[in-house]
């Protein structure tokens, strides 16, 4: 009797046991926030991916706000954009040989002029400015105030390639109406094929000075030394749309974002100031 007690006592326990579990997965439960996540707001609800992508062919020196251009393009749009990076003529040549991809934004308008030439471009729009100047490490220990301390003996500058980055082609052309090229070419410790390498050499103190977009200025590692706008290049940076895009729609659509007044408020809180302007006009 009490073995046939024990059995039938252990018979209800799984009994109810079974209907404990199904009353609870009959309850679902609420998803889990991953830790360092917010869970989104009803009224800021991100566009859902829509698995197409654009890839754009950028200047170096703008990577900073295309970055963030890039997150908000893709939360309002769900379209992906994959950048190169490089100097601006490294990109033309890059877009010549592949011929892919859905835009361009060199470091200066000459280069979207080349490739229109070419017929790479089509449509454009301009967007913001590129303002030469000179930085030097904290301290100015080799005292540069003016472009042409650059030509002085021992001095070491740092210059963008002259056949490459925008800023090395402007800083060229500077320094040759000055008569200084041949002086301060001398001088040069480098000629880098992207102007953020040039940040490098001064926040290192491997260079006195070096030549650069007033934009990337950091005042936290170097200083900054005026160029006269009447002696500087300021160059319009433009961005254009690639004649052999596959998704011409949205091509243009990033484009059209990119030169749209939350684009440059984007580009304004980087440093850069935005077209048009009364005091650079262009």
């Amino acid at each position: 009797m009490k073995r046939l007690l024990s059995i039938v006592f252990i018979g209800l326990m799984v009994c109810t046991a079974l209907f404990a579990c199904g009353c609870t997965e009959s309850q679902p439960s609420a998803p889990a926030t991953p830790v360092g996540t917010q869970t989104p707001s009803t009224t800021a609800t991100p566009v859902a991916d829509t698995g197409e992508s654009l890839l754009v062919y950028c200047g170096a020196g703008l990577r900073e706000p295309m970055d963030e251009i890039a997150e908000v393009f893709r939360a309002q749009e769900g379209i992906t954009i994959e950048y190169t990076y490089g100097g601006s003529a490294q990109l033309l040549s890059q877009i010549e040989l592949y011929q892919n991809g859905d835009a361009y934004m060199p470091g200066a308008k000459s280069y979207i002029d080349s490739a229109i030439e070419k017929g790479f471009v089509d449509k454009t729009e301009k967007v913001v400015y590129h303002v030469l100047t000179m930085v030097v490490p904290k301290g100015n220990p080799a005292n540069i105030q003016t472009v042409k301390d650059l030509a002085k003996s021992g001095v070491r500058v740092a210059i963008g390639e002259p056949s490459g980055p925008a800023v090395g082609q402007a800083a060229k052309k500077m320094l040759e109406q000055d008569g200084l090229w041949e002086a301060v070419d001398a001088n040069c410790v480098v000629k880098s094929g992207t102007v953020n390498e040039l940040l490098v050499y001064i926040s290192m103190n491997q260079a006195d000075a070096a030549i650069i977009w007033e934009d990337l200025y950091n005042e936290e590692s170097m200083e900054l030394v005026d160029i006269p706008m009447e002696e500087g290049f300021v160059k319009v940076i433009p961005i254009g749309t690639l004649t052999f895009s596959e998704n011409p729609e949205n091509a243009e659509k990033f484009m059209h974002f990119v030169a749209s007044d939350e684009g440059k408020a984007i580009f304004e809180k980087h440093g850069f100031t935005t077209y048009p302007d009364d005091v650079y006009g262009m």
